[in-house]
């Protein structure tokens, strides 16, 4: 009779305690990823974050939290206290999407500049900490600038994003490339045809079909990763 009390007890629990958890996800980065434009005011010009799209493409119970800032740094989101935020609620087994490198190389703006040894050693800190908390982590680089000199696409940003791909070589990370995957459409598309994807104006802020296509891209380079939750 108690090996059948027990049996039954452990095929009530069994299921529940190898049940697929649903993926919570905290996205940390600037405004390419960022929340800018309330649903309801999205226009073909406004600037959306792809984070903002990013649900769209994800399990149904998948959870997202959003904390990416517009115009923010490794720099910045550590010295203002965003990073703090966002490691005061992370749990076990979430997932951390880092993506900074647009705004680090200004010299002239102090809140935000970051040489690139700096950048690097501020994302190994940022890991740091995130594995102390046993958070599932992933580096991406920043999405390419539409900017074309003698209709060639010119990268502008100062060797950070190979930052990121060094600082993801050294922790054995998983990279999700999206300078080199947006580079690569871009290149495809033109300067005037790539403007399709960028918000009134702008060569950095993305609209909302440049915000799903990144999403999109993000997704898929993470199906392909095999990365726990999508």
């Amino acid at each position: 009779m108690k090996k059948l009390f027990v049996m039954l007890v452990a095929a009530l629990i069994l299921p529940n305690l190898y049940a697929k958890k649903p993926l919570t996800l905290f996205l940390v980065g600037d405004e390419t990823m960022a929340e800018l434009t309330q649903p309801e005011d999205i226009t073909d010009s406004a600037a959306v974050g792809w984070g903002q799209m990013l649900p769209k493409f994800l399990p149904a119970d998948a959870v997202v939290e959003n904390h990416a800032v517009d115009g923010a740094t490794t720099k910045s989101f550590m010295d203002e206290g965003q990073w703090q935020e966002v490691m005061a609620r992370v749990k076990r087994g979430n997932t951390l999407m880092i993506q900074f490198g647009h705004h680090e190389y200004d010299e002239e703006d102090y809140r935000h500049y970051t040489t690139l040894e700096f950048f690097e050693n501020n994302l190994l800190q940022m890991i740091k900490e995130a594995q102390k908390k046993h958070l599932r982590i992933v580096l991406l680089t920043p999405t390419a600038k539409n900017f074309f000199k003698d209709d060639v696409l010119y990268p502008r940003h100062g060797g950070y994003a190979e930052g990121v791909r060094r600082v993801a070589a050294h922790t054995h990370l998983p990279l999700i490339d999206i300078d080199a995957l947006t580079t690569a459409l871009i290149e495809i598309k033109g300067a005037d045809g790539a403007a399709v994807y960028f918000a009134a104006g702008d060569t950095i802020r993305l609209n909302e079909e440049g915000a799903k296509t990144v999403a999109k891209m993000v997704v898929q380079a993470a199906k392909e990763q095999k990365i726990k939750g999508f």
